[in-house]
């Protein structure tokens, strides 16, 4: 029996959670640094800068993508056997 397309796709599909990863945690990082550029223009400003809505949808997407990063994290160190907790 011939292994190399499990590990073929073994590699693969690890390299595809790799890039994934990336992209959300660069995305978060982004959407983390707005956040404390509204909270800043906030307190300095006479008008609302976002409004409380839009906060909280900002929070909430922030929220979701950190929860995929760490499921996506999770089923990469699965794939790698990268030792757990």
């Amino acid at each position: 029996m011939n292994s190399a397309p499990l590990i073929d796709y073994k590699e693969q599909r690890i390299q595809q959670l790799v890039d994934h990863l990336d992209t959300r945690l660069h995305t978060t990082q982004v959407m983390a640094e707005l956040l404390l550029d509204f909270a800043a223009l906030r307190d300095g400003a006479d008008y609302p800068y976002l409004s409380r809505y839009r906060e909280g949808a900002l929070m909430d997407a922030m929220v979701h993508l950190s929860r995929n990063n760490y499921e996506d994290f999770c089923k990469l160190a699965e794939l790698a056997q990268l030792p757990g907790k």
